[in-house]
């Protein structure tokens, strides 16, 4: 029956002869120009045998399934949609309605509900969903009740209010980002009872990205990065060492704690040309040769305050070992690192490409045709390391052949270092070890070529049939 002019509704029950009964209500709804959707709720009482039988039983077994879609009209700047599909995981697989055998086989059920909401004017915009996975033959349930993201746009907090930006104060830019779960694991039996949210983790991430860039000695490039990340988190665990049962113990905690990582990077850039001109009575007229070498240095803090110790302890009472960990285990978004890390990049980009006479006498320009897509090179140097501080050079580079029909890409990568007679890298150079400057440890190669098959079925008309590539390795 209809409950108004814009939602309807339909009752359906289910009665057996031993006492099991099932009740379903199906409702669609339709607001011109603002929304629409459906609902259905399905619930069933199942008895099994008689009373006073060893296999007696009662099982109680539900189903919800929701959807929700927001015309775009109603609100260009906000948006609300569900797709819902919850309930007991044995629901299809005990009922005894004929009409859910089609979803007997059904091993999961998701859910999602989201709303996105942008501030016209401003540069906030924000976001929240809730979000359901369970698996029906493990009866294992995923959720995030909820999760919310929060964000900045870029802002130029020193930009002059007109003109163009110069220097590193005007190009200083930043942004904000902040992100909020609730995670639950739990089971179908706990499903919507209170024990759901013993083992809930909760956490916020705040992230700051801080960067400019200017111009250096006129025809230099440079960027200057920095990255703050603040962690909250209300899960955190302790361990320490049971000298009786010889096993490490360890401990959940509630509460809030937090802990504020951060790291730093800059790179410097610029573009060579160079041009080979052999005038235009030769085929080839010119050729010319672009390189971008760029220099990067990043630097990753160690953060050891976060850190502690528990010391193992034999049966006999004498420490055999010293173990470090971190409270924040575990938490929803990582642990800080412990590692410091230092390390200059190096890379050489590289394109070729030559100007040659057009085969067509009638042209009037020449042709252009790219005979290297890419030459590239790079590498590391691991300031903070104490050996083995230069990584593999790698190589990679691609060009088109047979106007652009046929593809090669290709590969390498060339360690610095020798290898002893276990083939284990050691810190000496190969060059020093009687070998050449680099060792080949890897190289490949890809070549495609695309086919164009024509049919012709009439004098007048041709039609493309197929389409292939030819991929060798």
């Amino acid at each position: 029956f209809a409950v108004n002019d814009y939602v309807d509704l339909e009752l359906l029950g289910d009665v057996y002869s031993n006492g099991s009964w099932g009740f379903r209500a199906r409702s669609q709804y339709y607001f011109r120009y603002k929304f629409s959707g459906g609902f259905n709720l399905s619930f069933e009482k199942l008895i099994r045998s008689t009373r006073g039988f060893d296999d007696y039983s009662q099982a109680t077994n539900f189903n919800v399934r929701w959807s929700h879609r927001q015309d775009p009209k109603s609100s260009p700047n906000s948006n609300f949609g569900a797709s819902v599909n919850l309930g007991s995981s044995q629901y299809f697989r005990q009922s005894l309605n004929e009409f859910n055998n089609s979803n007997f086989l059904t091993n999961t059920f998701s859910s999602s509900i989201s709303y996105q909401k942008t501030f016209t004017g401003t540069p906030f915009n924000m976001s929240a969903n809730a979000t359901h996975s369970q698996n029906t033959n493990t009866q294992v349930i995923n959720m995030t009740l909820p999760t919310f993201q929060g964000s900045v746009d870029r802002i130029y907090p020193f930009a002059p209010k007109t003109g163009s930006k110069k220097g590193a104060i005007d190009n200083i830019n930043f942004q904000y980002n902040v992100r909020g779960e609730n995670r639950i694991q739990t089971s179908d039996s706990l499903f919507l009872t209170g024990a759901m949210f013993d083992e809930a983790k909760a956490g916020f991430q705040h992230t700051i990205p801080l960067s400019t860039n200017f111009k250096v000695f006129k025809h230099f490039s440079m960027t200057t990065s920095a990255n703050y990340k603040e962690n909250w988190t209300f899960n955190t665990i302790n361990k320490s060492y049971d000298t009786e049962t010889q096993s490490v113990v360890t401990t959940p905690l509630k509460g809030f704690d937090s802990f504020r990582t951060y790291n730093f990077s800059t790179s410097v850039g610029t573009t060579v040309y160079g041009m080979f001109d052999f005038g235009e009575d030769k085929k080839i007229q010119a050729i010319r040769h672009v390189m971008r070498p760029s220099v990067s240095y990043n630097i990753n803090p160690s953060f050891e305050k976060y850190y502690e110790t528990y010391e193992v302890i034999s049966a006999d009472g004498v420490t055999t070992d010293q173990v470090d960990y971190t409270r924040f285990e575990g938490s929803l978004f990582g642990t800080p690192g412990k590692v410091y890390s230092s390390s200059v990049g190096l890379s050489l980009n590289n394109n070729l490409e030559a100007k040659i006479r057009d085969k067509d006498s009638t042209a009037t320009e020449a042709k252009k045709v790219f005979l290297l897509n890419s030459l590239n090179f790079s590498t590391n140097y691991n300031v903070a390391g104490d050996s083995l501080n230069w990584s593999p050079v790698r190589v990679s580079g691609g060009t088109q052949l047979f106007d652009d029909k046929l593809s090669v890409n290709f590969g390498a990568t060339l360690d610095p270092y020798a290898l002893d007679n276990n083939n284990t890298k050691i810190n000496t150079f190969n060059i020093d070890n009687g070998g050449s400057l680099f060792r080949l440890s890897s190289a490949n190669m890809t070549m495609s070529y695309n086919l164009s098959l024509i049919h012709i079925s009439e004098p007048t008309r041709q039609a493309e049939i197929s389409y292939a590539v030819f991929c060798l390795k």
